[in-house]
């Protein structure tokens, strides 16, 4: 299951890093969701992405990066997916990978570098009326509140996932998709179009393997592909 997006990023201008935010959300529009792996050397090809995260990020932050990180890479089937689901997200979780890590990490390189999401949306003239942002722009300004604009490519999940795994299914993809919000303010962050600098965007190849990484702990992660 692919994703659509209701404007084309080829035709908006995001500034320096235009080039990489497309390419990363033209990367992220072509993730085929929950559905198994069909290259042959997926298991190796994810792991590596995943090491390769890991090794990027902890040159920024070795304290929430240890190289000493295990992975495992696990096929099997929607109970298993919805089970671990279940596992990073109950209120017994002891690790929060998205808050106690990544964005510690996204928010760190984006102060060291003076990216304030503040500053990214024009403020509305007093006299104009209030309209909604045309489709394609990252952000959204509220008042004196600037909100990311959420543009994650648009997927019809029942067409392809099981009734009582529809709610596991869209956690996850919400929960993916903070990984490509952090990878575009990274970029612009950065005002660059080099890419391979970026923690997130090797993790975001991930998902496009067809492994979906799910975090046991800091240093332990299970890299679930379906079988």
């Amino acid at each position: 299951m692919r994703g659509t997006f209701d404007f084309d990023p080829m035709q908006y201008d995001y500034g320096p890093a235009t080039r990489a935010v497309r390419q990363i959300l033209l990367e992220w529009a072509a993730v085929d969701w929950f559905v198994p792996p069909r290259d042959g050397n997926a298991d190796a090809l994810a792991t590596q992405l995943f090491d390769e995260h890991i090794a990027s990020a902890g040159a920024h932050a070795p304290e929430l990066f240890p190289a000493s990180t295990e992975r495992l890479p696990v096929r099997s089937n929607w109970a298993a997916f919805s089970a671990l689901c279940a596992r990073v997200r109950g209120p017994g979780s002891e690790w929060d990978w998205k808050f106690n890590a990544l964005k510690k990490l996204s928010v760190a390189h984006s102060k060291l570098r003076g990216w304030d999401l503040d500053d990214q949306a024009q403020p509305a003239r007093q006299d104009a009326a209030l309209e909604a942002p045309r489709p394609g722009a990252l952000f959204f300004r509220y008042g004196d509140v600037v909100l990311w604009m959420g543009v994650s490519p648009k997927i019809d999940l029942a067409a392809g996932v099981p009734s009582d795994h529809l709610a596991a299914a869209a956690w996850y993809r919400s929960y993916a998709d903070m990984d490509m919000t952090e990878a575009l303010e990274w970029q612009l962050a950065e005002k660059s179009d080099r890419l391979d600098g970026n923690p997130f965007l090797p993790l975001l190849r991930c998902y496009a393997a067809g492994f979906y990484p799910f975090a046991l702990g800091p240093t332990s992660f299970v890299l679930f592909a379906f079988s």
